[in-house]
């Protein structure tokens, strides 16, 4: 591939991902006010860290034990010829390394896919629900879900915490996210120039660790025929976005998806929330919209659960 044709490839990725960028951190009103982020990269672990093993009941756990969880295998079902999924491999030139970066993304070579860094200047923004109402407007096809639930941080304060799951069309890309947001709880009853749908991206000290493996559909998902995968990491909003070989269709897309609780209570409410969002508690592996909760972690298998924002 010659050097015009990479930059002219790349300019049209990025451009697509920075429509893509809102729906995840939309800019507030003007007259909302703002809120201040600590500049500071966390970097991801090195290593897993430690993680329960114990199945989790209805009481709040009080700690998570040393060895971290496996994901159960799937169910033996007979081997199919693996199909391709992903798009060209791109090695970056320094050119495609600044474009990419200055809207806010990075480019992993092993995966073949675009994702935001932890520190993207898309943190600087603030979730507003109704913008995937708009989403389509830009090219965007997809399905969400949230899971909403109050609970206490590490430190004993309160906050309303939202997660929200993507997966879908970003215009020539097909991709998936996991968003982690705050607020106070009854802060949007306490300012009158806020709304019930209006979440701060989560800070430095509420990072979440999380990973998601993507696969175009429940066919490819058994056959273990994956999309792509955003590997372990902390985090307030993990995402991937990858050129496909051929149609997407965001109903078909499954997300395997595993997040860790920093506490009991937390847990205890992401497991309420879920239930509420439609996941029932199940294997999390052969049945699809079901989750596992392994002491703080949750395992998810998403494919159904939730809405369409066109």
């Amino acid at each position: 591939m010659s050097e015009t044709v990479k930059k002219i490839l790349c300019a049209a990725m990025a451009l697509g991902l920075l429509v893509s960028s809102f729906s995840a951190c939309g800019k507030k009103d003007e007259e909302e006010e703002s809120i201040t982020r600590n500049p500071n990269v966390i970097e991801a672990p090195a290593t897993e860290p430690a993680a329960p093993t114990t199945e989790a009941t209805t009481a709040a756990t009080t700690e998570p034990a040393t060895q971290a969880p496996q994901q159960p295998q799937k169910p033996q079902q007979p081997q199919k010829p693996a199909k391709p999924q992903g798009g060209s491999s791109m090695n970056g030139t320094d050119f495609t390394t600044q474009m990419i970066k200055a809207f806010g993304y990075n480019y992993d070579t092993k995966e073949d896919c675009f994702y935001t860094e932890i520190n993207s200047w898309q943190r600087q923004g603030n979730f507003i629900g109704h913008y995937d109402a708009v989403a389509k407007f830009g090219n965007m096809r997809y399905k969400t879900t949230k899971i909403d639930f109050d609970a206490r941080d590490e430190s004993g304060k309160p906050y309303s915490w939202r997660f929200q799951l993507w997966k879908g069309q970003y215009g020539p890309f097909g991709g998936a996210e996991i968003g982690a947001y705050m607020k106070e709880p009854g802060s949007s009853s306490q300012n009158p120039n806020a709304t019930d749908e209006l979440y701060y991206c989560a800070d430095d000290d509420h990072l979440f660790s999380m990973e998601f493996t993507l696969y175009m559909n429940s066919e490819d998902y058994y056959m273990s025929r994956k999309f792509f995968t955003r590997p372990w990491q902390k985090h307030w909003w993990l995402t991937g976005f990858k050129k496909p070989n051929g149609s997407l269709d965001p109903e078909k897309l499954v997300m395997q998806a595993r997040v860790r609780m920093p506490n009991g209570e937390m847990a205890d409410g992401m497991e309420a929330g879920l239930q509420k969002a439609g996941f029932t508690k199940g294997d999390a592996l052969a049945t699809m919209d079901t989750y596992k909760r392994v002491g703080w972690d949750f395992f998810l298998l998403w494919n159904e659960v939730g809405n369409l924002n066109y």
